[in-house]
């Protein structure tokens, strides 16, 4: 009696059979459908030997029976006993109904929810999401990004990067630059570490197709290598479309829900300074961080902020800033207290400039708050005295920052005054 075998190997299938003491082996891989025909890719060896590679329509009796009949020319029923159409008809009904099954249904009450929320970077990449990291050319972001894989890569910890790790496998796609350049810069990066020599296992791979037309390729190597996190670099050419057009946006989130896992997008900003492309952009990443800096190309030393522009899980995490240093064969990043960066202390609002102004400061006068705002903003105190007392006034509707007397100070730290340096 033939013994079957059918499982699911990263994108596709695997189905082998035992006939008349051989054993026959179908990988199957690219399944898609078109309205009510399904397609696959199949190359079927026998007792490990290539017998051959087709692409038939699985819903279609006229395609299988060509397949079958192909097979069977090359190795006839009377000389190998195998029955290659019935062969073919088990394996395009297996293949049709695993396909179609889909992701398997759950009862809500059997899932169990974290009680808190999932970091795989924290506080800026969250796991098993798609982040988003936006820009104008030419911001530090894509060397930013890299910076996080090899911090994964290494398990490299440095408490002045204010950043939580949890280490794991990088694969970096690359539809900008080339390996030589990534090599390089990963190199660099390490030795900025004090690494010289690490062996990295970041996985690279240059891309020329859009994300969807790759991506049962792409999920079979994050497969392989138990890939952690994907960075792809950049939006504009893995949609492999218009990056305002809706479909070509929605196409590249869905194959990135098919790779699965946590995963990093580089994108850039229009010539109104906003994230590039359709609404979708915004909709789908479930957070999104933009992306600026200081300084002039081929400075030695730049300055790169990061401000937190939407998220679905979390709060919004506070505004961040790295200082980025271009040694010979080497580059090295440390966080930076935000307000002491110009990138970060001109572009922030108002409201924003308040509290961390009370945040770094506190207590401070609430008639003086105006000036200290007034200095990072360059302007007159009493031209933007109405807008500090309207930012004040909502940190405190939204208990961010209490009033104590005409004295404002940070609630988080009432609340924890063992935390504080300082009592009101």
């Amino acid at each position: 009696m033939a013994t079957v075998d059918f499982s699911r190997i990263g994108s596709g299938y695997v189905y082998v059979q035992t006939i008349a003491g051989h054993t026959v082996e179908a990988h199957i891989t690219r399944v898609k459908d078109s309205g009510d025909r399904i397609k696959a890719e199949m190359a079927i060896t026998v007792d490990g030997h290539g017998i051959a590679r087709n692409s038939p329509t699985l819903t279609s009796v006229s395609g299988l029976d060509a397949w079958w009949r192909k097979l069977a020319r090359r190795l006839p029923v009377a000389d190998w006993g195998i029955d290659w159409e019935a062969y073919i008809e088990g394996l395009a009904g297996r293949v049709i109904d695993a396909y179609r099954e889909g992701e398997p249904e759950v009862v809500i009450k059997d899932v169990t929810v974290p009680t808190n929320v999932r970091w795989l970077i924290e506080p800026m990449l969250l796991a098993d999401q798609p982040n988003v990291l936006f820009g104008p050319g030419g911001s530090g972001k894509s060397m930013l990004s890299l910076w996080l894989a090899v911090l994964m890569d290494t398990g490299h910890v440095d408490t002045q990067h204010e950043l939580t790790i949890n280490s794991g496998r990088v694969l970096y796609l690359d539809w900008e630059t080339d390996t030589l350049e990534i090599a390089g810069r990963v190199r660099d990066l390490q030795a900025g570490m004090g690494l010289n020599g690490h062996k990295s296992n970041i996985v690279y791979r240059r891309c020329t197709q859009s994300l969807a037309s790759e991506a049962d390729l792409i999920k079979n190597l994050v497969d392989r290598y138990e890939i952690s996190m994907v960075i792809v670099d950049s939006l504009g050419l893995a949609t492999g479309g218009g990056l305002d057009e809706a479909e070509s946006v929605l196409n590249y989130f869905r194959a990135l829900r098919w790779v699965g896992g946590t995963s990093l997008t580089i994108t850039h900003t229009n010539k109104e300074g906003k994230i590039f492309g359709s609404v979708y952009t915004l909709n789908c990443g479930r957070s999104i961080w933009e992306c600026k800096k200081s300084g002039e190309e081929g400075d030695q030393r730049i300055d790169v902020g990061i401000w937190h522009r939407k998220v679905n899980l979390v709060g919004k995490q506070r505004p961040r800033a790295f200082g980025i240093r271009f040694d010979e064969n080497a580059v090295s990043v440390v966080a930076r207290d935000p307000m002491e960066t110009e990138v970060v202390a001109e572009s922030l609002s108002i409201s924003e400039l308040a509290y961390q102004i009370v945040a770094r400061e506190g207590p401070v006068n609430r008639d003086a708050l105006s000036g200290r705002v007034a200095v990072y903003r360059n302007e007159p105190a009493e031209k933007i005295s109405g807008a500090v007392a309207t930012a004040i006034s909502r940190h405190i509707k939204a208990q961010r920052i209490v009033d104590l007397n005409g004295e404002l100070a940070i609630q988080q730290k009432m609340d924890d005054p063992g935390g504080a340096d300082w009592t009101i």
